[in-house]
């Protein structure tokens, strides 16, 4: 399971959840966990912040179907207390919509009106420099201890044995359409490279080489290898590098930008962490890692506690509405005239 948040945050309310549930309310595979859309809606159109909401999802690689509908709801309650310690139910509005619509996955998606219901102040539920550690700390305990109905352990995204060494999913997606395309290798006669999905899977083809002859040792080496290629880095930043080639062009014959993220492109690439080692050494180190993820998220919890306590310490449960009863009429009011009674019967006669 990861936990992802989401940037947009400035729309009215109907955008998040004509995403989440579809424009007509028609998404196919989706259903209202735990919320009511509409009175989500209304908290967030009528907010005054520029920042009117956050979402995100939990993503799992499990299937909906593996998890109890208890289990889903326990684990949206403990997201909940997670993000909001220290903070009553009634404090906060979270909307939570099941996707399985990407192959079955379960997807829980939350939408959270940014508002603090009782004072009316600006509630920020995640802010990435001050709430990552906990959150991090809650995904990773909940990977560890959680299973399936059928008892299986959840799919641990930190796993060594999960990484990937590029990022197959940037590009267009090929459709069934789509004729094979030469590759460089294969036709000596036109090595010529065609275009941006070409190029990328070119240059992971013979980067993924250089890994397995252990000629990488980090983005410096990664850099090196690329140049060697005759390629043109453009851009480097934390999570990709950006290349240009001079064979792939736009119509005006300028050159177009390719970018290669994740895997040994990120600054954090250690090839060592691919091995089968590092794999083995992950799995022997569970227990100690779990002890270490409490400590980090019991710690975490209590200075956000201390944050919110600050913030709305003050907000107190209004009181409950003051129902009466309408005054009854004076016997004076409720006493009709000879005349007029006589002129109502009058009418009705007619």
């Amino acid at each position: 399971m990861i936990v992802k948040f989401f940037r947009r945050s400035k729309e009215n309310g109907s955008a998040p959840i004509n995403y989440l549930l579809g424009h007509k309310r028609d998404r196919k595979d989706v259903r209202v966990f735990s919320g009511d859309p509409e009175l989500t809606k209304q908290i967030i159109n009528a907010s005054r912040f520029e920042h009117k909401y956050k979402c995100g999802v939990l993503s799992f690689s499990e299937k909906a179907s593996e998890f109890t509908e208890q289990q889903k709801k326990d684990l949206t309650i403990e997201f909940e207390k997670t993000l909001f310690p220290g903070l009553e139910p009634d404090q906060y509005n979270v909307l939570w919509v099941e996707h399985s619509d990407k192959d079955g996955r379960l997807e829980l998606n939350f939408l959270i009106p940014a508002v603090e219901l009782r004072t009316g102040k600006r509630l920020q539920p995640y802010y990435k420099g001050t709430d990552q550690r906990r959150v991090n700390a809650w995904k990773n305990i909940v990977n560890h201890e959680m299973r399936t109905i059928d008892g299986k352990k959840l799919s641990d995204p930190n796993d060594p044995s999960r990484r990937r060494l590029n990022n197959k999913y940037i590009g267009t997606a090929p459709t069934p359409y789509d004729a094979p395309r030469k590759n460089k290798k294969d036709d000596k006669k036109d090595d010529k490279i065609n275009d941006r999905d070409e190029l990328r899977k070119w240059i992971d083809d013979e980067m993924i080489e250089r890994h397995e002859r252990n000629e990488l040792r980090g983005r410096n080496s990664v850099i090196r290898a690329l140049n060697q290629l005759g390629v043109t880095i453009e851009r480097t930043v934390k999570s990709s590098i950006t290349v240009s080639h001079p064979d792939v062009t736009d119509k005006n014959g300028k050159p177009q930008r390719v970018r290669l993220k994740g895997g040994m492109y990120a600054s954090d690439y250690n090839p060592h962490l691919y091995a089968p080692v590092a794999q083995e050494r992950y799995k022997n180190n569970a227990s100690r890692r779990i002890i270490i993820e409490r400590y980090e998220y019991e710690n975490a919890m209590q200075i956000k506690k201390e944050q919110m306590q600050k913030e709305f310490g003050d907000a107190v449960v209004p009181p409950p509405l003051e129902l009466t009863q309408p005054r009854p009429k004076h016997p004076r009011e409720q006493r009709q005239s000879p005349q007029l009674s006589h002129q109502v019967l009058s009418i009705k006669n007619k």
